[in-house]
């Protein structure tokens, strides 16, 4: 079948499930991101060779209001967008 031909070429990478909150200039972004398991936050932040971080199940709350701008399953943020981001727990609302 596809997928057992699939899964050799591609083998599948265990990565661990990290609730984050992400601050922008203008938002305020609660997901998830997966990570290397062993592998810090701080490493993926500064990795040179991608310049977006991607977002599972993500809440986007705009800054100023605190109001909910919309969710989506899947969020691509640019990295040098990123004010600072925070790992483990949410933040206090905005």
């Amino acid at each position: 079948s596809f997928r057992g031909v699939a899964a050799m070429i591609f083998p599948m990478v265990k990565k661990d499930a990290q609730d984050v909150v992400i601050r922008t200039s203008s938002e305020k972004i609660e997901g998830v991101i997966y990570k290397m398991p062993e592998g810090r936050l701080l490493d993926m932040l500064n990795k040179s060779t991608e310049s977006f971080l991607a977002v599972s199940k993500a809440r986007v709350y705009d800054i100023e209001t605190g109001k909910l701008a919309f969710e989506t399953e899947f969020l691509v943020v640019n990295k040098s967008h990123i004010v600072h981001i925070v790992g483990g727990y949410s933040l206090p609302e905005v």
